[in-house]
């Protein structure tokens, strides 16, 4: 999978990371990728193809067997498989999704769903005043805004990650998590949105102590203070 450029989603995966809100941690991103494959992509698709091919002659009936995304014996479903793999490598790459099964993903029944699980997890951000998004709007608002520009999202099947628990980046501390893919065929591309949140307790500061106290004290000082460099905490 090829990264795309794109500023916005990449100020909006900027804004999210680390992201302090109250007693949680955010950490989310968003990002689009081009379907085209290359190099590691088609390693991996090599490879499943040849554990599917094993299965077909081992287990020919799980092969047939309905799956959130389709039968593993249709070609779409194992080159959808893969794209949803693939992603997640490109965008995680300390992990390896490689051995994921179709029953870990879910078809949803469209971008409606995905908007209002966002607004649920997301609703601190999108209504405390301190939380601007980079364009300086609604952060909710910038986020669906570049999301539809970059992949049209009407033209979109819509597919979500089922953690694990055990070997993703997405269980271990997680308060809660969601991880969607907006697929849209005629582009070829997918836009990957993801969001963990973690309690502060266990995610470390990313200051030492003298310069968190520091900045504790600044805080206190200047609660209300607006201007170029905006601390984006709730405390």
């Amino acid at each position: 999978m090829k990264l795309l450029e794109n500023p916005r989603l990449s100020a909006l995966t900027a804004f999210l990371s680390q992201r302090r809100l109250g007693e949680r941690v955010l950490d989310g991103r968003v990002e689009a990728f081009s379907c085209k494959r290359a190099g590691e992509d088609k390693k991996l698709a090599k490879e499943l193809e040849a554990q599917f091919a094993a299965e077909s002659r081992n287990s020919p009936s799980s092969m047939e067997a309905s799956s959130p995304l389709g039968a593993l014996a249709q070609p779409a479903t194992r080159r959808l498989l893969v794209d949803l793999i693939a992603t997640l490598n490109a965008s995680f790459p300390d992990h390896d999704f490689s051995n994921l099964r179709p029953e870990q993903f879910c078809r949803e029944a469209g971008a409606q769903f995905a908007v209002r699980a966002c607004a649920r997890h997301l609703a601190e951000l999108a209504t405390a005043e301190r939380f601007r998004a980079p364009g300086g709007g609604e952060f909710l608002d910038e986020l669906w805004a570049a999301i539809e520009e970059a992949i049209q999202l009407r033209e979109c099947e819509v597919y979500s990650y089922v953690p694990d628990g055990e070997s993703d980046p997405f269980s271990e501390g997680a308060l809660w998590s969601f991880n969607y893919f907006f697929f849209n065929k005629r582009l070829k591309r997918i836009v990957y949105l993801s969001c963990v949140a973690r309690s502060r307790q266990l995610c470390p500061s990313p200051f030492s102590d003298v310069e968190d106290e520091y900045r504790i004290r600044q805080d206190d000082s200047q609660d209300d203070f607006v201007g170029g460099d905006l601390m984006f905490d709730e405390d």
